[in-house]
């Protein structure tokens, strides 16, 4: 229908124009993505040079239908593509298919443009907003225009229905197809300036782009500015030409779905968390995977093992951990299920008091899941000792990791600092503790949480630390520091001298100066700071002690 009236669409255009200059002109609308009707209207977005005022709507007779034509300036338009001027509203023509009727090439430009535009934006609400786990996320392309969609139905509901109807059944493949292929140039783009990494026609971003969302003075989510893009399009709502089109999409769509309830609307839209993807060595799972213990069991342990199955508590307070004991191939196999609560009662409140003004702790349980994961899978990927992730499922906040057996290293430091019978085997094991500890803050990783509970022994005398949902890049490593000392001297009997916590301390940074630790971190790692936070667990004079080693040590060195 389009194709035979082109010139009498153009003949209007010039008419709305008059004297001034047609930049381009393109359709849009129910025409353009194949689920129009007899008496769908024919929809152009017009951009002329000096227009004034900057966005004004017609709706024109045409043969035995309507165009309605949405005419806008064009620093007002290209002002809408670089920053969301008018709130998207005549840049979004753009994102859905359109059909070029005049100057194609300028409106192509402009749609790479912006939807370049959008995916920087998204990448760094997924950097902000996923600060660990976003070095190791796989991204399928599609994400950029799920996600696009969805962030702008909820800003605007009444243009859903629009996304849905170029998105049903008959018409998807052609209209995405479409749609992508500016995300696709926006992409190369980007690739090619090294913000992004291709794999397997996937994506990933690049440590160039998160060291530069990162290092920003104010890192204020991108997604923020849409207060800005929803309030204008609330604006233009109450212009009764520039809603018409509008709610034509809800009279297509209701037509097909007169059952359908409008609270429900932005639910039908496809999740963009299932283009997400976590790498794990049972391949990548999405954000949108909800598997539970069960289905988890179901999917990985052979029919006729089920019976073999045993699922025990572990214990904890502030997460549910849980052993899960099958045997394959008649051999046992262990796995540590973990799943993450919200620390938002009583529970983690002392927590809170414990380190306040010295270290902050990451509350919500999505926030600990995504630490315990990324920084797992890094540090296991540099050869370092830390139980390998084995599966994850982000809607449940469960993480399932290989269990390892061994000794809690808290049991040989309680041995250490109170039995007279030392062993040298042990104290060499704190030493290798502190070797390793350096090497993780040699990669740039603070621990969190690295007391000596949260580290097994195995049998062949490696140390492997279990608990890293308080882990994070440029994090505070003198913590990692004092929290292993100082907890060590809990050990300690009030009425005992210090001695045998100042040899565990001594051994401790030798291995860590060792590995390349910085003495600085040693020397803040005894100062008030942080010993007034662990006071309430160890007898007075060792944490005297141990305090002065470590100020000693640092000092020692700093003087070589």
């Amino acid at each position: 229908m389009i194709e035979g009236l082109k010139e009498s669409v153009l003949s209007l255009c010039k008419r709305i124009a008059g004297s001034r200059r047609i930049v381009a002109a393109c359709f849009y609308g129910p025409w353009v993505c194949g689920y129009a009707e007899g008496k769908s209207d024919i929809h152009l977005l017009l951009i002329l040079a000096n227009f004034r005022p900057r966005l004004r709507g017609y709706c024109k007779p045409l043969n035995e239908t309507n165009a309605f034509i949405l005419a806008v300036d064009q620093g007002a338009f290209e002002k809408d593509v670089e920053a969301g001027w008018l709130g998207e509203f005549t840049a979004e023509k753009v994102v859905v298919p359109y059909e070029p009727l005049f100057n194609k090439e300028y409106l192509s430009r402009k749609e790479v443009l912006l939807k370049r535009r959008i995916v920087w934006e998204l990448l760094e609400n997924i950097v902000l907003g996923f600060p660990e786990s976003s070095h190791e996320l796989i991204i399928k392309t599609e994400y950029f225009l799920c996600e696009t969609i969805g962030q702008r139905s909820k800003l605007f509901p009444p243009i859903t229905f629009r996304f849905l109807n170029m998105l049903r059944n008959d018409v998807k493949e052609r209209n995405v197809k479409q749609m992508m292929n500016g995300f696709s140039k926006a992409l190369k783009e980007l690739g090619e300036e090294k913000w992004i990494s291709f794999h397997d026609g996937h994506v990933k971003i690049t440590q160039k782009f998160i060291h530069a969302i990162r290092s920003r003075k104010i890192r204020i989510p991108s997604f923020l500015r849409s207060v800005q893009r929803a309030a204008l399009f609330h604006v233009l709502s109450v212009l009764p030409k520039m809603m018409s089109p509008l709610q034509h999409e809800e009279e297509i769509f209701m037509e097909t779905h007169w059952n359908f309830r409008n609270e429900d609307l932005t639910l039908q839209l496809e999740d963009p968390k299932k283009y997400l993807f976590m790498p794990t060595p049972l391949g990548p799972v999405p954000l949108s995977d909800e598997t539970t213990i069960e289905e988890f069991v179901r999917k990985n342990v052979p029919s006729g093992d089920m019976a073999n199955i045993q699922i025990s508590e572990m214990g904890g307070v502030l997460n549910t951990a849980y052993q899960l004991s099958f045997r394959r191939n008649h051999e046992e196999h262990k796995i540590v299920v973990k799943k993450f609560k919200d620390w938002l009662g009583i529970k983690w409140f002392p927590l809170a008091l414990w380190a306040l003004g010295t270290k902050s702790f990451a509350v919500l349980g999505q926030s600990r899941l995504e630490r315990e994961y990324a920084l797992s899978q890094f540090l296991h990927s540099q050869g370092w000792p830390v139980p390998q992730v084995l599966y994850i499922s982000p809607k449940e906040r469960l993480i399932f990791k290989e269990f390892v057996e061994g000794e809690n290293l808290s049991k040989i430091i309680q041995h250490l600092v109170t039995d007279k019978e030392k062993v040298a085997d042990e104290f060499a094991l704190v030493r290798t503790v502190g070797r390793r500890i350096a090497e993780a803050h040699g990669l740039g990783v603070a621990l969190g949480d690295c007391k000596p509970e949260n580290v097994i022994v195995t049998k062949d005398g490696t140390p492997y630390f279990v608990d890293l949902e308080q882990a994070s890049r440029d994090g505070n490593q003198a913590w990692d520091i004092a929290e292993f000392l100082y907890y060590s001297g809990h050990y300690v009997s009030p009425i005992a001298p210090a001695d045998a916590a100042e040899h565990v301390t001594k051994e401790f940074i030798k291995g860590y100066l060792e590995a390349g630790g910085k003495k600085e971190t040693i020397k803040k790692a005894g100062s008030p700071r942080y010993t007034k936070v662990f006071s309430i667990f160890a007898p007075p004079h060792v944490i005297l002690a141990m305090s002065n080693l470590c100020k000693k040590m640092g000092e020692e060195q700093n003087r070589n």
